[in-house]
């Protein structure tokens, strides 16, 4: 049975692009390995994996007409989109065999977001990441990074039948709601620097 991913994320199948976001950061942290321990990993797996296809237009359009992200032209009909295009006078698969990596490496690009101090925008830093898979990849920020910039892992993404699709990371500077005295006090130091 194909997997519900709004019910996933516990959204509305007319959830907006905004929606889909405020669900997925809520879960991921809430389901985070690092956070809620290895028991809840599968389940923060199952969270990337329902933001992934949900916040892609494409996919999402896919999902929402089939049912299913990775067989979204598998019809009802017992004859799959790609079933139409192997054999039938074309040698080796021919069309399917296109297909299948055209479409298995969009499907299988991971996509994640990452919070990260304003700190360590300004001055970079190095961060061991998990990805959705329990791997961990070294990320190296540079100095100046900023707001929404996104890093790529290339085959640290989903397998398909070509390999492994690419794994990209986008950074949220995350600013304080409240300073400490210390805090307000480096932040005016800065300003008066002219940063």
């Amino acid at each position: 049975m194909p997997k519900d991913y709004y019910d996933i994320l516990g959204v509305k199948r007319d959830a907006s692009a905004e929606d889909l976001k405020k669900a997925y950061r809520k879960l991921a942290l809430k389901y985070h390995p690092d956070k809620a321990g290895k028991e809840h990993e599968g389940k923060f797996k199952e969270v990337n994996e329902a933001y992934q296809v949900l916040s892609n237009d494409k996919k999402r359009a896919a999902y929402d007409q089939f049912g299913t992200a990775d067989g979204a032209f598998s019809g009802g009909t017992g004859q799959g989109f790609e079933d139409m295009f192997s054999g039938g006078g074309f040698a080796g698969g021919g069309l399917g065999d296109i297909f299948e990596t055209f479409f298995g490496q969009a499907f299988a690009q991971v996509h994640v977001e990452l919070a990260i101090k304003l700190s360590q925008a300004l001055l970079g830093d190095t961060l061991e990441v998990q990805t959705p898979y329990g791997e961990r990849v070294k990320l190296q920020i540079p100095a100046g990074t900023r707001e929404g910039q996104t890093f790529q892992f290339r085959g640290k993404g989903q397998t398909y039948r070509g390999g492994r699709g690419d794994l990209l990371i986008t950074v949220r500077i995350q600013l304080p709601g409240r300073l400490t005295k210390d805090q307000e006090k480096a932040i005016k130091t800065l300003r008066d620097a002219g940063l």
